[in-house]
């Protein structure tokens, strides 16, 4: 779906916004009611101007003539400025009644679209990411819900009270002066088609400036969440020219839009002044070629005012128009990438409310015929078909060069992709893709190379998976992992905020926290994916020990470059390179004597050892 197509915007934003209206429907009927509110109130000024100014003549003993006499109610001044100061009251509390329930409707959709989408963003599969930027989906995310929130509202009640405004002051219109109505009709919609062009030409150059503000967002925010790649390369100076060629770029995707959104305000204001003079000349022109002057003094006099207040009532809505379109346009487009974010579907069907509820996992793992390609690239296949069991409370671990498919098993048992062909079983008939997926993986412990660090307290993070657990079985789960004394050295203890991603942490406190985290949680499978590779020799080896530790007991498997890291598990699994699937398997002291693949990367990895020791 293009943004640049006008009517697609504008049906995709009235489909969503319609839902609300209805599911809302007592803040919708309390809406409509203070719009007719309105319409009352300010139909009744150009009138009430008009019998004020005939109750004083007839007050001041000034003889009405007969056209006067048909038009004056026989209201004293004072029965009439009651009636207007309550026509005031009734149009200022309705006012204030329609701003606040608008806002709360403007609201309540925006937090709802919000949640929808980040309830999506979150059930989507991992490949949904790759080729992805952040920015552009954090735009969405916050600017493009709170745009259709504000449109929401703005736009169909806006519409609402300047089409019955138009109504009531286009009517009294000829109900007051009907000849001059008909030539200030002609150049109102004469104005309102020129206007109309000039607005359509606007909405197309504001789809190409929202289409180049979510790029350069995704940029810029890219740029910032790689803020110690920069500050490692010393790049700053490269960064600000990159940062500043994005402002430009967004900057000049706006002159356009801007000149003819300039076009559109003159048309506008140069519209309204033009109405607000012509009408004077008009009736100046009428009256003058009729020659009567009794009647030319009786409307000049009495019915021009209220004529003029009515037209100002009616220039009102053309002026609005300025703000109800813009607005449709700025949020025909965020409903478009709101509408589409929300029909994006998962490649997996995660079954997180309908699947089977796991309670623990018993017994083998068995891959049964599996054959993995990545859905991104259907064309490369990473897993030849396969079939292996992994028994209960062995350590497995998979060595092999990039690319040869090591951590796409670990993505498998993790169900972040679906096998191409075969079937994942547990719990001896359970097919991973009939599973609750969340009552599955609350057994299931995850611990990778850059471990993850949310923006919290130490409690917050070693809870993540386990928020039912006490902050005393915390310390005692970071005790264990030999984090505590670190933690218990900060001047706010375990109430101390770690930085975003833990950037205040170095790599192997991180993975002593993540190691917290997994013995709280006490996972009956443990997936480590390459958790030591970027850690320095040292603190891999007391890493390492923690997590032979965790090992023990649970059916675990371990994905390693460092051969020192697998040389203690029950059985290791070789996969060769270029899809070439498994072509060794058995324990370190058997692969290590057999001429093969295994042996080659054990020579390569000691020859590498003893360069490094010379």
């Amino acid at each position: 779906m293009k943004t640049n197509k006008k009517t697609s915007q504008n049906a995709e934003f009235f489909k969503i916004i319609s839902k609300y209206y209805l599911k809302y429907w007592w803040i919708t009927i309390i809406l409509a009611l203070t719009i007719l509110s309105f319409c009352l109130t300010r139909a009744s000024i150009p009138l009430l101007t008009q019998q004020i100014t005939l109750a004083i003549k007839s007050e001041n003993k000034v003889v009405l003539n007969d056209a006067e006499q048909a038009l004056f109610w026989g209201w004293s001044s004072t029965t009439i400025i009651i009636v207007a100061v309550v026509m005031i009251l009734i149009d200022a509390i309705g006012t204030f009644i329609f701003n606040y329930f608008s806002y709360i409707l403007g609201r309540k959709i925006e937090i709802d679209l919000r949640n929808k989408i980040l309830e999506k963003l979150v059930r989507q599969d991992i490949s949904y990411y790759s080729d992805k930027k952040i920015g552009e989906i954090l735009t969405s995310v916050v600017a493009d819900t709170q745009n259709l929130g504000d449109g929401a509202v703005r736009i169909p009640t806006n519409i609402g009270i300047s089409l019955s405004q138009f109504v009531v002051a286009f009517t009294m219109t000829f109900i007051l002066a009907w000849k001059i109505a008909i030539f200030g009709s002609i150049i109102y919609f004469l104005l309102l088609a020129l206007y109309f062009v000039f607005y359509i030409q606007t909405v197309k150059k504001y789809a190409v400036v929202r289409e180049v503000y979510e790029e350069v967002n995704g940029n810029v925010t890219d740029r910032v969440g790689t803020i110690r790649l920069i500050k490692s390369t010393g790049t700053e100076d490269y960064e600000k020219a990159y940062l500043e060629k994005q402002q430009d770029i967004n900057y000049k995707a706006h002159k356009p839009a801007i000149l003819n959104l300039s076009f559109l305000m003159t048309t506008v204001y140069a519209g309204s002044m033009i109405l607000q003079f012509a009408i004077p000349i008009i009736a100046g022109i009428i009256y003058s070629i009729k020659g009567d002057t009794a009647a030319s003094a009786t409307f000049f006099s009495v019915t021009f005012p209220a004529y003029m207040i009515n037209q100002a009532s009616l220039i009102a809505t053309y002026s609005s128009l300025m703000g109800i379109t813009f607005s449709l346009a700025v949020a025909g487009v965020a409903s478009v990438k709101v509408s589409n974010l929300l029909k994006d579907e998962s490649r997996l069907d995660p079954h997180y409310t309908d699947g089977i509820i796991v309670d623990e996992i018993k017994g083998d793992i068995v891959f049964k015929d599996i054959e993995f390609r990545y859905p991104e690239k259907p064309e490369k296949l990473i897993l030849p078909k396969f079939n292996f069991t992994f028994e209960e409370g062995k350590s497995y671990a998979f060595v092999g060069e990039t690319g040869s498919g090591k951590s796409t098993i670990a993505r498998l048992l993790l169900r972040f992709y679906d096998p191409s062909n075969g079937e994942i079983i547990i719990n001896k008939d359970q097919n991973l893709k009939d599973l609750n997926l969340s009552s599955y993986l609350r057994h299931v412990g995850y611990v990778e190379q850059e471990p993850q660090i949310l923006f919290g307290d130490v409690y917050e993070n070693v809870k993540y998976g386990r928020f039912d657990a006490t902050n005393e079985e915390v310390i005692e789960a970071c005790k264990k992992a030999e984090i505590h004394k670190l933690i218990s050295s900060w001047p706010e203890g375990y109430d101390t905020i770690l930085g975003e991603r833990g950037f205040m942490l170095s790599g192997g406190q991180k993975q002593r926290l993540v190691i917290a985290r997994m013995i709280l949680k006490n996972p009956q499978i443990l997936i480590l994916d390459e958790a030591t590779s970027a850690l320095d020799n040292i603190v891999e080896k007391e890493i390492q020990a923690k997590l032979n530790e965790l090992m023990k007991g649970r059916t675990s498997f371990t994905i390693a470059h460092r051969l020192s890291t697998i040389k203690n598990v029950d059985h290791i699994i070789v996969l060769g390179g270029n899809a070439k699937g498994i072509v060794q398997q058995g324990t370190f002291k058997e692969l290590v004597k057999v001429e093969g693949h295994f042996k080659n990367l054990y020579e390569a990895g000691l020859l590498e050892e003893q360069q490094q020791n010379h």
